[in-house]
């Protein structure tokens, strides 16, 4: 059974003052770009990266806002907040054109880690992408299934 299959999600949402409709997000997979990115794991893309280093995963959130702080909205500052249908990310994975990482799929990369360093970061990686309800996106998604969120 495919855990990202349970999600029960219409949309999934990213916070970006600098987007423009119409454009890809990401890089193509294993494209130099991806290669070249300052971000290369999950783990620090989630709990270390800078809004100006380049990345090969895309942060997006299940919802706009999350009690208690989480959410697309927490990484606005113009309220610029994009979405796209959750059918359309499972279709470009299936397509072979993108990676969905969930928290849980996140936490099982880390624990496979040959660093014990590593693999200690885990639950806290995990605990940070459930507390904003992220998702973990490698690949680059077409602009034209992104839509401004309502």
């Amino acid at each position: 059974m495919n855990p990202k299959k349970e999600f029960n999600l219409s949309y999934l949402f990213r916070a970006d003052d600098n987007y423009k409709i119409g454009n890809p997000v990401g890089f193509e997979l294993d494209s130099e770009e991806a290669i070249a990115a300052e971000i290369q794991n999950p783990w620090v893309h989630v709990l270390d990266k800078e809004s100006i280093q380049t990345s090969r995963y895309i942060s997006f959130s299940t919802a706009i806002a999350i009690k208690g702080g989480g959410g697309s909205q927490k990484f606005t500052k113009k309220n610029k907040i994009f979405q796209v249908s959750w059918e359309a990310l499972q279709q470009l994975e299936t397509d072979g054109k993108i990676r969905i990482y969930t928290p849980e799929d996140v936490a099982e990369i880390i624990r496979e880690s040959s660093k014990k360093k590593i693999r200690k970061k885990a639950n806290d990686v995990k605990a940070a992408m459930e507390k904003n309800g992220e998702i973990l996106i490698e690949g680059q998604i077409p602009g034209k299934v992104i839509v401004w969120a309502k």
